[in-house]
């Protein structure tokens, strides 16, 4: 296993200051009220099991989603309830504070060494090496090239000024979307998702994002039906499953009337 490069103390102490802060716009506990706005019956993994326990962050995201949704719709991006599902679980960790820590410790430690894979940064929780990834993929399709012409440096360029870019593109909502999108186009090329109904593509798109592109689409198919949220796979923290929760906001917002209208 190849040694991880040896930070400054300035830079750990930091890093490790935001990965120890609390979710300041996650409530946990329920919140007064939460329970009206969740439908009757619904999965016990799923976004409505996890709101009641967590109405702060729910209320939060669902804010959140409608300034992104706005956003999307003014760049005239296709199908923003859709691509933003995705992402919602996402969303319901975000916390503006934790950011703002979370960015900066990316930024010190990775422009220090091009190997340094980042915190998830941004309303999507990005990290910079997925960047790189959806670049390489980018890098190599002429069409993906023209519809994303922001995603230029191919996933190759180790210069810092390239890595501080990257960096800021990821943690504004016009970069971080142009990387969303660009991974929906890959993803529905490389899985082979373009006939599959909405809901079964959501889940497998979701599922990607959560648990890596690199798997087989018979591995998305496995994964998708395990709990890995919030903690990831095998931690009894995690009693939640990433692409239920993603499916049941699309869902909502599919409906004339729903918690998440």
């Amino acid at each position: 296993m190849k040694a991880l490069p040896r930070l400054p103390v300035s830079v750990l102490t930091l890093a490790l200051a935001a990965l120890s802060l609390p979710f300041l716009s996650c409530g946990r506990g329920k919140t007064a009220g939460i329970k009206a706005e969740i439908p009757d019956t619904y999965a016990e993994n799923g976004l409505y099991s996890y709101a009641r326990e967590n109405g702060g962050s729910y209320r939060a995201a669902l804010v959140l989603y409608g300034d992104l949704s706005a956003a999307l719709e003014a760049g005239e991006r296709e199908e923003p309830d859709f691509a933003l599902s995705i992402v919602f679980p996402e969303m319901l960790r975000y916390s503006r504070a934790r950011n703002v820590l979370e960015q900066l410790a990316t930024r010190m430690a990775y422009g220090i060494s091009p190997s340094f894979t980042g915190c998830t940064i941004g309303h999507f929780q990005m990290n910079v090496a997925f960047a790189e990834t959806i670049e390489r993929y980018v890098s190599l399709s002429a069409s993906l090239k023209a519809r994303y012409p922001g995603i230029d440096f191919g996933g190759a360029s180790k210069r810092i000024g390239d890595r501080l870019r990257r960096v800021g593109r990821i943690n504004r909502t016009d970069g971080e979307t142009e990387y969303l999108y660009a991974f929906i186009d890959i993803c529905t090329s490389k899985f082979s998702l373009g006939d599959l109904p909405d809901e079964e593509r959501l889940v497998l798109l979701a599922t990607a994002y959560n648990a890596g592109m690199s798997r087989s689409r018979e591995e998305l198919e496995l994964v998708s039906a395990l709990n890995s949220y919030p903690s990831g796979l095998n931690s009894p923290s995690s009693r939640w499953n990433y692409a239920a929760i993603a499916l049941e906001f699309y869902q909502g917002r599919k409906q004339t009337e729903g918690p998440a209208q």
